[in-house]
């Protein structure tokens, strides 16, 4: 019997001619007279077409509509659920968060209930999709991937010439920066990035420098600090996340560890109940002051440093993109790629901080 198969899998090959490739399949059931398979089911794919342009068809969508979000779901639902079957319901979370949806979360879940289908988990995947857009990052820390690209601004941000990858990095931090320190902000960096795009077309078509930049000239822009902290605790998506995954909670604590306790020796977290939501608010709104003589945590050699990062930062890649060729274009390429060494808080920020001027030492560059 398997002889017969693969001899009729081979005639099938052979009717489709390369590159079209054949699988076969056995059907279960079993004529009483044969001791055979009923049938044999077939189906072709042509091996010679390529993938589409992931990169190149996400740009054109976001150019053409007002509003994305894009995350892998499938890879978040085999990290969160061991399966992607609840893919569909974290895409459809995400719609929901995203206001995409005209219906409320209580009816997309008395639905899941009604089909009587894996409720629980199907539930849970429709909470984590809300999570993707009302906290991407902490999505991204349960996921192990990027955090999901919140609904982009282009009606207050005008990203101009750029195209494919480097167009949606940009599109999605311009919107960050929108909520982390205002348009003007958000325009400059915009502004920055697409005067690298400009000089890196005479280096012919590629894209990696100024998505490198993309990248790098955000996180260190958008350096998390008391105000951002005190933002992201008090956005109104987080509340509805929270809402959804316990639902009647009533005493909302904050567990914090502000650098000034830390300062005079305080080594773990405080919880602060629900009476200081007021004063994170005020707190959130402060952020006009962030950098400015005014700033109350500006003096800090924490905040000092971040800022000399980013402008140094900033400085150096448009230096380098000056003129460029071959060979500056791969060394450009890993100065700005070396950004992503510099990540989380305090101590550990730090020691990527080493890091990072170690890799431009390397590259010939001066470390800031």
């Amino acid at each position: 019997m398997a002889e017969s198969l693969r001899r009729a899998v081979a005639a099938l090959r052979d009717r489709a001619g390369a590159p079209w490739g054949v699988t076969a399949s056995v059907g279960a059931a079993l004529l009483p007279d044969r001791p055979r398979p009923a049938e044999v089911t077939a189906s072709l794919r042509d091996t010679g077409v390529a993938a589409p342009d992931v990169a190149g068809l996400v740009g054109r969508i976001e150019g053409a509509i007002r509003e994305t979000v894009r995350f892998d779901a499938q890879a978040a639902a085999r990290t969160l659920f061991g399966d992607a079957m609840p893919a569909n319901l974290l895409v459809v979370g995400a719609a929901y968060q995203a206001g995409a949806l005209p219906v409320s979360a209580s009816a997309i879940e008395w639905a899941i209930e009604l089909n009587g289908v894996a409720v629980g988990l199907n539930v849970a995947a429709f909470r984590w999709g809300r999570a993707a857009v009302a906290d991407p990052a902490a999505f991204a820390a349960a996921t192990g991937g990027a955090p999901a690209a919140p609904p982009a601004t282009a009606a207050s941000v005008d990203l101009g010439v750029l195209a494919g990858e480097t167009r949606r990095l940009v599109g999605v931090r311009a919107a960050r920066l929108v909520g982390y320190q205002g348009v003007s902000t958000a325009r400059g960096y915009v502004d920055d990035v697409v005067a690298i795009w400009h000089a890196e077309r005479a280096a012919g078509e590629q894209a990696a420098f100024s998505e490198a930049v993309a990248r790098g000239l955000y996180r260190f822009t958008a350096y998390k600090d008391e105000y951002e902290v005190a933002r992201l605790l008090t956005d109104p998506a987080v509340d509805a996340v929270l809402a959804a995954e316990v639902p009647g909670g009533q005493r909302l604590h904050y567990r914090l560890h502000p650098p000034a306790l830390k300062a005079l020796g305080r080594r773990g977290k405080i919880a602060f109940g629900p009476w200081m939501r007021p004063v994170l608010r005020v707190l959130a709104r402060g952020r006009v002051l962030r950098g400015a003589p005014l700033d109350p945590f500006g003096r800090t050699a924490i905040r000092r440093l971040e800022r000399a990062l980013r402008d140094d930062y900033r400085a150096m890649v448009h230096r380098l993109a000056g003129g460029p060729t071959a060979e500056s274009y791969a060394t450009a390429t890993a100065a700005a790629r070396a950004a992503d060494l510099v990540r989380g808080y305090e101590d550990v920020k730090l020691a990527g901080v080493q890091r990072y001027r170690a890799r431009l030492a390397e590259l010939g560059m001066d470390p800031v």
